[in-house]
């Protein structure tokens, strides 16, 4: 208890009391703080309204006001915010940008992590934020909600079918295994030649990081070793790009109209049970059940986490990432300790906890120690952490930023799904324009 309780205490002593504005800023989380009734799904203003005012009752002379930004445009309205000047003190970033420490925009967090943190801390979770000697992101989720990690089943689908599902521990299995699945899990009911389920689905549109998986899995990579350039248009780049295309309209696995759609049109058909095979992770069982209680959906159905399909001779991948919280520079050095002590808040071990309302795993070990033994989903969970052990950034290091080739990214797919281009012609295409505006065309 003296070892918790000491966990909980800031950096440099606190020597005064006197009224701040502490503002922060978070995209969409849908955490249920305590006291939140069952059968209501939280929305995205429960926790940061929550916590702020806990945080406030605790230190009556500190005002919190949170502000939750869309995930669309959110990075657009951070970058006004620091190029106006005027960033909040603390934000949840989607990506963390080691530009922001070359600039001097923020403030170390050496001095504000205790022993117990430097040990409870995932080292890969303390390093997502290690700019030089220094870090400057409070560690907070490990992983994401799954997109680019894991796959999702419904066992329905695959009993209904007569197909086994890959075996636990891991859930793992090869591609091999996964076509032969994949062609049974796709069917036609009325006869007319047109198949009415489907295994699973691609979509050229918001879902890079499930299409990057794809690519991985043949073995491919988006940036080469030395982030010097995009590399996405080699043999294995067409390769993993002629397959996806080929699920659609050769195999008939997933189904047409992948260039139009996007992750959500994705999601929804996977709640609408017509594809067996959907993305993400423990979050995404989760988000079932808040659908069902929204009224978006009308029944609920299992689903269990699995790895994506692997070749044995580049062997199982992942999509794997942390995130937390970083502060911005702050001119009062009373200020700064007080900004300090509520990201300690946010990211200590009891409020951690509350992430597993979403089905999250947390970036402390004695957290995720006993966190989801007995639950419903602890076999997930398992699934998921040994997935993510072979996990590797999609996107390169943080000293570089991939999002400008985004947009050419969904360009490049909308045109090899519609096969207005070949897949070389669309990745060569591609790597051009992503090279010309990351790298300058170097």
């Amino acid at each position: 208890m003296l070892v918790l309780l000491g966990t909980l205490q800031p950096g440099p002593a606190l020597a005064e009391e006197r009224p701040i504005t502490i503002t922060w800023w978070i995209n969409p989380w849908r955490i249920a703080p305590p006291g939140l009734p069952p059968d209501q799904a939280p929305t995205a203003e429960d926790f940061p309204r929550w916590i702020s005012e806990e945080f406030m009752k605790r230190h009556p002379n500190v005002t919190v006001r949170y502000e939750v930004l869309t995930n669309q445009g959110f990075e657009q309205k951070v970058a006004a915010a620091i190029l106006a000047g005027n960033p909040p003190d603390v934000l949840r970033p989607i990506n963390f940008r080691q530009e922001w420490v070359r600039q001097g925009l923020l403030e170390p967090i050496d001095p504000y992590l205790t022993p117990f943190d430097w040990e409870d801390f995932y080292d890969y979770a303390l390093n997502e934020g290690k700019v030089g000697d220094h870090y400057y992101l409070f560690p907070w989720n490990n992983s994401n909600n799954g997109m680019g990690s894991t796959l999702l089943l419904n066992p329905r689908k695959f009993a209904e079918r007569g197909v086994a599902l890959p075996p636990l521990p891991d859930r793992a299995w090869t591609m091999d295994e996964f076509m032969q699945a994949a062609r049974k899990l796709s069917y036609d009911t009325n006869g007319d030649g047109v198949n009415d389920y489907y295994a699973l689905a691609m979509s050229a549109r918001m879902d890079l990081m499930n299409n990057l998986a794809w690519f991985h899995v043949f073995g491919a990579r988006y940036v080469d070793e030395q982030q010097r350039r995009f590399v996405l248009n080699s043999p294995e780049g067409v390769r993993a790009l002629t397959w996806m295309v080929d699920a659609i309209h050769k195999e008939r696995i997933a189904p047409p109209g992948a260039e139009g759609m996007g992750i959500y049109d994705v999601i929804n058909l996977f709640h609408q049970q017509r594809i067996a095979i959907g993305y993400g992770g423990p979050y995404e069982i989760g988000r079932i059940d808040r659908y069902l209680k929204e009224g978006r959906i009308q029944e609920k159905f299992p689903a269990h986490v699995a790895q994506f399909p692997h070749f044995p001779e580049i062997g199982p991948v992942a999509y794997h990432t942390s995130g937390g919280f970083v502060v911005f520079k702050q001119k009062d050095p009373y200020k700064r300790e007080m900004v300090m002590e509520f990201v300690r808040f946010l990211t200590s071990p009891e409020n951690m906890k509350l992430l597993r309302s979403l089905l999250y795993v947390t970036a402390r070990k004695s957290v995720n120690e006993g966190l989801y033994e007995g639950y419903d989903f602890e076999d997930e969970i398992d699934v998921y952490l040994r997935a993510i052990e072979h996990g590797i950034p999609y996107f390169g290091s943080a000293e570089i930023d991939t999002t400008p080739a985004d947009n050419h990214f969904i360009a490049m797919l909308e045109a090899a799904f519609s096969r207005n281009r070949t897949p070389k012609q669309a990745l060569d295409e591609f790597v051009a324009q992503a090279n010309r505006l990351v790298f300058r065309g170097r």
